[in-house]
């Protein structure tokens, strides 16, 4: 665009503001056509965004109505929790289990002789610690032969399996006490001490033979597996989990209760199933909601939505209520639809649960329920197939949003174009006043030459004096 610099000089015209004024003129008409179409559809394609994103959302609660897997989970109601939890997986089998925790799995300890203090020297030579099929062996050298020496030598062993060596501090004198990182009757400890010819001390001192009555040191706290009796039969465990006695149910033991039978009952996990449905009315009815919001006319206001008459939208919500209203077919019952579920379309087009009916179905005839959602034809499988269609990236919304964007940008060209043109017209007024002003100027020093002339003229001079 050209650039004004200066006023009229021979007219004392201001040139600019002339110019710019017209110049303005020009432009905005045209200008603000452009902004109002742009901001229409920057609009617009905020809409459609607003659209997918409930899409979006709504696809999220068919992810666990559509798959099968939903359907086969259990439920583990245990009576007493404290004791025991259950966790059941899709191969458990529904039924009633009288489960008794005779007794937890617990850690090996076992504990030296005592000795005077920490520092005390306890012998040289080797010690070889031992467990469910492991060992690893500690060097005692003289200097690093007490107590507290051996402790550290044995914690900070880079082939310890699962050992922990601490001192404890009695009445008696101090004490190393070596405990089994892990519980059960397989990690039992077995320590052999192997002194050598100049022992400082007596290493013996620190062997044990679980095997044997009168080993040096003494056993403090047993290993011991867990034992657990269900419906009269026994399983052991080296931990506090029992897992595969009741095929598909995992036991988390808390607390020992001998003779005392807690009741445990496996069932078809219909709370979670009946959770997922909910959900997916509650998106539903969501999604309708948002496309009437930006479809929706007011009257009164005389205003309307965003996507107001747009055919994409109607195609949209067409499809979703065929869908909604079509009948799986295939079904294994003769419940073979969302009425039939107690699930019913409102005349505002939103869906509506009646509890009853719904709970009627899931504790009566919970069998049919999965081919209705999961099955091929179910509404979760083909409310998925159709939503991803739809928000795919060549899918219907983005061709639509891909078209708002093409205008977009063919109101960027013709704003380029209307920037030339002004510049064209504003060149144009700046020469025609630039013209007009130095003709103006012309004039204006011609009229101050005659004026001068005339006033030279013998007549005119003698008249006025």
């Amino acid at each position: 665009m050209a650039s004004l610099t200066a006023s009229g000089i021979g007219s004392g015209l201001d040139i600019n503001s002339i110019v710019s004024q017209l110049v303005s003129a020009e432009r905005a008409p045209q200008q603000n056509r452009l902004d109002a179409k742009e901001a229409l559809i920057q609009a617009r394609m905020s809409a459609y965004g607003t659209l997918k994103s409930a899409l979006t959302e709504f696809q999220g609660s068919l992810a666990t109505l559509k798959e099968s897997e939903t359907f086969a989970k259990r439920s583990a109601t245990v009576s007493d929790s404290s004791v025991f939890t259950a966790s059941a997986d899709s191969s458990a089998v529904p039924g009633n289990y009288a489960v008794s925790v005779e007794q937890l799995a617990s850690r090996h300890k076992i504990a030296t002789q005592a000795y005077a203090n920490a520092d005390s020297v306890v012998g040289t030579g080797n010690v070889e610690i031992a467990a469910n099929g492991q060992s690893f062996s500690v060097a005692v050298v003289s200097g690093e032969d007490s107590l507290s020496a051996i402790r550290d030598a044995i914690n900070n062993s880079e082939d310890n399996f699962g050992v922990t060596a601490s001192i404890v501090n009695g009445e008696d004198g101090s004490h190393l006490v070596l405990s089994a990182d892990k519980t059960g009757l397989e990690n039992q400890l077995t320590v052999t001490a192997f002194p050598d010819a100049l022992d400082t001390g007596d290493l013996s001192q620190l062997a044990f033979d679980p095997q044997s009555l009168t080993s040096p040191m003494t056993e403090k706290a047993a290993a011991t597996d867990t034992i657990v009796i269900v419906d009269g039969f026994t399983q052991t465990s080296a931990n506090d989990q029992i897992t595969g006695m009741i095929q598909g149910i995992t036991l988390n033991l808390n607390e020992a209760k001998p003779g005392e039978k807690i009741d445990l009952v496996v069932s078809k996990d219909v709370s979670s199933v009946r959770k997922a449905i909910e959900s997916f009315v509650e998106n539903y009815n969501t999604l309708i909601s948002t496309v009437k919001d930006l479809t929706a006319y007011d009257p009164e206001a005389n205003t309307a939505g965003l996507l107001q008459g747009d055919t994409t939208t109607r195609n949209i919500a067409n499809r979703l209520r065929q869908e909604i209203s079509a009948v799986t077919v295939g079904a294994d019952s003769e419940v073979d639809s969302l009425a039939e579920l107690g699930i019913t379309t409102t005349d505002n087009g939103s869906l509506e649960i009646d509890p009853g009916k719904l709970n009627q179905i899931l504790d009566t005839d919970f069998d049919s329920v999965p081919s209705i959602f999961a099955g091929d034809s179910g509404y979760a499988t083909r409310l998925d197939g159709l939503v991803a269609n739809l928000t795919e990236n060549n899918g219907l919304l983005s061709t639509r949003t891909g078209g708002l964007e093409s205008q977009i940008e063919r109101i960027g060209d013709q704003r380029d174009a209307l920037e030339r043109r002004i510049a064209t017209i504003e060149a144009r007024y700046t020469a025609q006043f630039s013209a007009l002003d130095s003709l103006i100027g012309q004039l204006s020093s011609t009229g101050e030459f005659l004026t001068q002339q005339l006033a030279n003229l013998p007549g005119i001079t003698q008249k006025n004096s």
